[in-house]
């Protein structure tokens, strides 16, 4: 289950990417105890501000996806998903994914807002787990969404934090907040709806039914 956190701090392009390598196994693992229907759906979508951010950033996110395959002879990483907001919003059959990560960390508010009927669609529909990174003065919380501090997470390498920290000294990077929704853990079972409360097993055999 993920542990999620009420503090947080700065993240960039490649410790989000670091982030979405260590994370992905676990989702894929608890997607397939969940869902026979998982070998319908793709992997990771990635989704970028415009056009001009996919130029960008697409080569980079392509690039790391074969470096990563070519470290590991047992690795097997699918070819992610980009799109822009845009096109994904005009997208007429949205398909599923196991997690849809938002890199939008120069969007601003007004511009975000027609976009978050499009967030809440891929947050209780379209993806297992979704992650939005935005600019560190929007908040995402009365939209269900968590923030966290990804340096706290047990999932990274010790070689992806150090690449972490020295990618947050690089002023020249955009750095921005990270947001969370986890589509099966997002709120804890309460113990009234546990299997264990269900038929009294405190009175069995002490009174008929």
């Amino acid at each position: 289950m993920t542990q999620y956190n009420t503090t947080y701090s700065n993240i960039t392009l490649p410790l989000l990417i670091d982030y979405v390598d260590a994370l992905l196994p676990s989702l894929t693992t608890h997607v397939d105890a969940i869902s026979s229907q998982t070998h319908d759906n793709a992997e990771v979508l990635w989704v970028l501000q415009d056009k001009e951010a996919q130029l960008a950033i697409e080569p980079q996110l392509n690039s790391h996806v074969i470096n990563e395959s070519h470290s590991s002879s047992t690795a097997h990483m699918q070819k992610p998903q980009i799109y822009t907001l845009s096109k994904l919003f005009h997208q007429a059959i949205p398909e599923r994914y196991t997690l849809a990560c938002f890199w939008l960390p120069t969007l601003s508010l007004e511009l975000l807002q027609q976009y978050i009927p499009l967030l809440m669609r891929y947050r209780d529909l379209y993806a297992a787990h979704v992650l939005i990174a935005l600019d560190n003065t929007v908040d995402l919380k009365a939209y269900g969404f968590t923030p966290f501090d990804v340096l706290s997470e047990q999932n990274l390498e010790d070689k992806a934090i150090d690449r972490a920290k020295s990618s947050l000294s690089n002023t020249s990077l955009n750095s921005a907040t990270l947001w969370q929704f986890n589509l099966y853990d997002y709120k804890q079972l309460p113990n009234w709806l546990n299997a264990d409360y269900w038929a009294n097993p405190e009175n069995w055999g002490k009174s008929r039914w």
